[in-house]
């Protein structure tokens, strides 16, 4: 009843993604889902769990289920390449470790797996260098994510959160759901997640203001994502679908040391359409 997405209807064997949104439909967090039984497991950005285990606790009420942060009891890898051969699929073993695949249905980009192993008693949970390697593959895939400069600046449209199966217009209500629903069904998305490269030595971060040439004025949109994979800063921007897809259009990054210009690209589907790409 809080995510943007249905959990109920969802089987052992899929992979899903959903958010969750303040009532004005900006969003919190956003998760990819797993199930397990009677559990459900978050994957989200670490910096980000105290805050929506604390948000999500608030609506339990008297339902008998308990939210916690379970991050010592797992251990998260991410492997290039697809291990199952559906995207969008979970296989869980005896031990309870799951092993995702998550891939565009067309194919032209490289999958990836999301492994979650469980720690034993007598183990560590040891930092996987693997953040970069899953954050470029999102990237490449245009999933964006919520982390903490960005809790709050969008909705769900705005990062194509819709556009890559994070948001089901069939399930019951949740916070915001009346905002997402309004954008979907009653006008014209204007604002879309593309895809950007930053040139410069200057780190591009998550929640900077994005500007166009010729409008000074006001940021056209903002940075949703942002990774340094091989040297090189791999970005998603928000912006105004009309600006983004506009010939000749310049778009930059404005801070302390100057300028830094994007080249803005459009993702691996198209940002005109509505629902999920993914099934």
């Amino acid at each position: 009843s809080q995510l943007s997405n249905d959990v109920a209807g969802m089987a052992e064997s899929q992979l899903r993604m959903a958010g969750l949104c303040t009532a004005k439909g900006r969003l919190l967090g956003s998760f990819f889902v797993l199930r397990q039984g009677k559990q459900v497991f978050l994957v989200c950005r670490k910096e980000t769990i105290a805050a929506l285990v604390k948000r999500l606790s608030m609506f339990v009420l008297r339902s008998k289920c308990k939210v916690r942060d379970c991050t010592a009891d797992y251990q998260l890898a991410f492997l290039p390449g697809s291990g199952l051969s559906s995207p969008m699929r979970v296989q869980w073993d005896e031990q309870g470790n799951a092993t995702a695949s998550l891939r565009v249905l067309n194919g032209t980009t490289p999958g990836f797996q999301l492994v979650a192993s469980k720690v034993q008693a007598e183990q560590e949970v040891q930092e996987v260098n693997g953040d970069d390697n899953f954050e470029f593959a999102l990237q490449q895939l245009g999933i964006a994510y919520v982390s903490q400069p960005t809790v709050e600046m969008f909705i769900p449209q705005a990062i194509n959160f819709d556009l890559v199966g994070g948001v089901s217009f069939s399930k019951g209500c949740y916070p915001g759901q009346e905002i997402v629903a309004r954008s979907h069904y009653l006008g014209k998305v204007k604002r879309r997640v593309f895809q950007a490269t930053a040139t410069g030595s200057v780190t591009v971060t998550a929640g900077q203001d994005v500007w166009l040439a010729g409008k000074e004025n006001e940021p056209a949109g903002a940075v949703a994502t942002a990774v340094n994979f091989n040297g090189q800063q791999y970005l998603l921007v928000e912006l105004p679908v009309d600006d983004a897809e506009q010939s000749g259009a310049t778009f930059t990054v404005k801070n302390d040391a100057g300028a830094i210009a994007l080249n803005v690209q459009p993702p691996p589907y198209d940002v005109h359409q509505k629902g999920s790409v993914f099934e």
